[in-house]
């Protein structure tokens, strides 16, 4: 697996992003700052060869240098993934085969529930996560049908059904609809 860690000199104000695969060091590479006396001579000591060295070189330069986990925030698109694979497989029981059409289709499903929801992200992820959530409102035949690429040949019915059984509204405020 492979990690990443920022690393920041405090007096030089330089941060470094050193990479980690398999626990070990794989590169190197410079973001900002300025290469001064103090990490010319201690670059190679400040540089964990082992990922699980960290902690210890955290002890010996406190407060004046800090190693920080780059911890990346899951895309738009992950989280509509999540919420789907969640969704089948409470529905199926078994998880689901995903393919690149059923990656075409969710980037739809996206943009479409972005397009009605003024492109609020945490809007349109709200009324997907309602549209599954409700899943089981819907007529038989669209709930034996949990595939992404159904899912988005049908979303204008599945949402209209969804709007008329619980007789929720198609407006919301700055533009967004809620359903």
């Amino acid at each position: 697996m492979t990690k990443n860690y920022l690393i920041n000199v405090v007096k030089s104000k330089m941060t470094l992003k050193v990479t980690y695969r398999n626990g070990r060091f794989l590169r190197i590479a410079y973001l900002s700052g300025k290469f001064d006396a103090f990490v010319i001579l201690n670059l190679g000591a400040i540089l964990p060869a082992y990922e699980k060295e960290i902690p210890n070189k955290e002890t010996e330069y406190k407060g004046k240098v800090s190693y920080s986990l780059e911890v990346k925030e899951k895309s738009l698109y992950t989280l509509f993934l999540d919420e789907w694979y969640r969704f089948y497989e409470k529905t199926t029981g078994i998880p689901p085969k995903f393919t690149g059409a059923d990656g075409k289709a969710l980037k739809q499903i996206i943009t479409y529930l972005k397009k009605i929801n003024g492109t609020n992200e945490a809007s349109a992820l709200q009324n997907w996560q309602l549209i599954l959530t409700n899943w089981e409102i819907l007529k038989e035949f669209h709930q034996d049908n949990t595939d992404l690429k159904y899912i988005n040949s049908r979303l204008n019915v599945i949402i209209r059904e969804i709007i008329k059984t619980n007789g929720a509204s198609t407006s919301g405020a700055g533009g967004s609809v809620s359903i």
